[in-house]
C-alpha cells in the first residue's frame, strides 16, 4: 500500500471534506481519490498504533476503502467529520479482525492488549537533530499511561477529534473521556517536562 499523498487535483478545487463527501456518493472518482490521499496516512498510523500488524492495518484499509467505493450509494450525506467516520469504521473492522485471531479469543488476552502510542517520524513540532532524544523521552512518559489513556489522547491531540467523537470511537460516556484524558495529563505532567507536555497536547 503506498500511504503517501501522491494525488494531485490540478486545477479541480474543492472546498472542503463535507463537499467532497457529498461529491463522492455521486460518483465522482476524484473526490474520492482526494478522500483517500487526505486520510491514508492517518489512518495506517492511527491502525498500526492499534494492533501493530502491518498486513492487518493494510487489509483492514483496503477492504474499508472498497467497501465505501462500493456501498457509497447507501451512505449518510450527512457525513460532517470525514476523518472521524473513517477513524471510527476502521476501529471496527481492526477489532472485528482481532476477535477472530485466536490470540484475543480469551478476555484476559484482549484486556491486556495495548494501544501502542508511537510518534510519527514526520512530525515537525521536533527539529530533526533532537527527533530521537524527544521522542525516546515523550515515550517513556506515555508508557505510564494505560491503553485506554495512550488511545483517548492520541485521537483528541493527535487526531484533532472533539471529545463526543473520541466517546463514540471507544464506546465510553463523554464524560468518562474528560476524566481519562484529564487523568492522563495528570500523570503526563508528573513524567514530562513542561515543554515535553505541551508539544505532545498542541498537536
Amino acid at each position: 500500500m503506498n500511504t503517501g499523498k501522491a494525488y494531485k487535483s490540478g486545477l479541480r478545487v474543492v472546498a472542503s471534506h463535507s463537499s467532497l463527501w457529498g461529491l463522492f456518493l455521486q460518483g465522482d472518482r476524484h473526490a474520492f481519490a482526494e478522500i483517500y490521499d487526505a486520510h491514508i496516512d492517518d489512518l495506517f498510523h492511527y491502525g498500526m498504533h492499534f494492533c501493530q500488524e502491518k498486513e492487518r492495518v493494510k487489509d483492514c484499509l483496503q477492504d474499508l476503502f472498497q467497501d465505501l467505493w462500493i456501498s457509497r450509494a447507501h451512505l449518510s450525506a450527512d457525513i460532517q467529520n470525514v476523518r472521524y467516520y473513517l477513524i471510527s469504521s476502521l476501529r471496527r473492522r481492526l477489532l472485528r479482525a482481532l476477535r477472530k485471531d485466536r490470540r484475543y479469543q480469551h478476555r484476559d488476552a484482549w484486556e491486556a492488549f495495548e494501544f501502542e502510542y508511537t510518534l510519527p517520524l514526520e512530525n515537525q513540532l521536533i527539529q530533526q537533530e533532537t527527533l530521537e532524544a524527544q521522542k525516546r523521552l515523550l515515550q517513556e512518559g506515555l508508557a505510564h499511561l494505560t491503553r485506554r489513556q495512550r488511545e483517548a489522547i492520541y485521537l483528541r491531540f493527535f487526531q484533532n477529534l472533539s471529545y463526543n467523537e473520541v466517546a463514540d470511537i471507544m464506546s465510553m460516556q463523554v464524560d468518562s473521556v474528560y476524566n481519562t484524558i484529564s487523568k492522563a495529563i495528570g500523570i503526563l505532567k508528573k513524567n514530562l517536562s513542561l515543554p515535553l507536555l505541551l508539544l505532545l497536547l498542541s498537536k
